[in-house]
């Protein structure tokens, strides 16, 4: 039940980002290299082309280059984002049309043995609680299902 609430949760946040774990770590491998890739190769091709063409054009070369370097990590981090979106957007629906856990035939023999233990007379202002919560949340969304519908 803990396990259902957390991967819910999960599912939610990456629909909401895009973010996934490969992403983070995507992002985290481009982060470094670029700062070997910055120290390295820009000293020695500034360098190198500095001695055959001059320093503007040196410089030039290199930030061009560095640019189609960025723009090619930024166009994965993009496309996996857009992926991780739709997946889990896909998730939520496969969830939403699950029952809920409560109408689960375990959890409803374990509330029915735990009335029998405590006593329904005890138990039935929970219960009244319970019933009016319940209907009160599906009422809730709904309306924010009509609403999103609109």
């Amino acid at each position: 039940m803990i396990e259902d609430l957390i991967q819910n949760l999960v599912v939610k946040v990456k629909a909401r980002t895009g973010a996934s774990e490969e992403l983070v770590l995507w992002v985290f491998v481009a982060a470094i290299l670029s700062v070997i890739a910055i120290v390295f190769l820009s000293v020695a091709a500034y360098a190198w082309l500095a001695g055959l063409y001059g320093g503007a054009m040196a410089g030039a070369a290199v930030g061009c280059f560095h640019v189609l370097a960025a723009a090619s990590v930024l166009t994965r981090c993009i496309v996996l984002r857009r992926r991780n979106k739709a997946l889990a957007l896909a998730e939520i629906k496969t969830i939403a049309k699950q029952p809920a856990w409560w109408t689960d035939p375990g959890v409803l023999a374990i509330g029915l043995e735990i009335a029998k233990i405590i006593g329904w007379r005890k138990l039935s202002p929970f219960v009244a609680a319970g019933v009016l919560a319940v209907t009160l949340s599906s009422e809730r969304d709904r309306r924010a299902g009509d609403n999103r519908a609109h």
